[in-house]
């Protein structure tokens, strides 16, 4: 299972997205999001190392244990224009949580309507929470507000080269 993130149109698409996976407890939490897209490469690539490092020491019991530390780590870092999708799976099941998307897929088939709460601005709500989706798969995908799906193939549309 892994979490992707679409790039941003324009000469430097993926200017401050960071990725990731971490284990704890018997549950796996996968991330992708960006901060400081609009900067210069150099910050967004500072704000991106940041949420990867704090990110990278969530723990949890569970899948719903692992969503709520990555929101408490997501805190700690600048976070005003934070796009993210989060995807926790353990044996019981998989939860989605999410800011600033369009909309989330996963292995290409859309799973969220489009008034959820994933659906909002950028940046972490006072009480982000988490869909129940009753689909799994491999790659999960957000779009970032304001994206659309890419008619490019879907991978590389996310930065992943080669066999991903």
């Amino acid at each position: 299972m892994r979490a992707l993130l679409l790039g941003t149109p324009g000469r430097a698409p993926f200017t401050g997205h960071f990725r990731g996976r971490v284990s704890s407890g018997g549950a796996t939490l996968a991330w992708a999001g960006r901060l400081r897209w609009g900067s210069t490469p150099e910050e967004g690539w500072a704000a991106a190392e940041l949420a990867r490092d704090a990110l990278a020491g969530v723990s949890g019991a569970d899948r719903f244990a692992l969503v709520d530390a990555a929101w408490a780590a997501l805190r700690g870092v600048e976070h005003e224009d934070l796009s993210v999708i989060l995807v926790a799976n353990d044996a019981e099941g998989v939860v989605v949580a999410g800011s600033g998307l369009a909309e989330v897929r996963v292995d290409g088939k859309l799973v969220a309507e489009a008034a959820h709460p994933l659906y909002d601005e950028p940046g972490i709500r006072e009480r982000p929470g988490y869909f129940h989706p009753d689909v799994a798969g491999q790659d999960w995908v957000g779009v970032p507000a304001g994206g659309r799906w890419p008619k490019e193939p879907v991978l590389a549309a996310c930065g992943v080269r080669g066999a991903g």
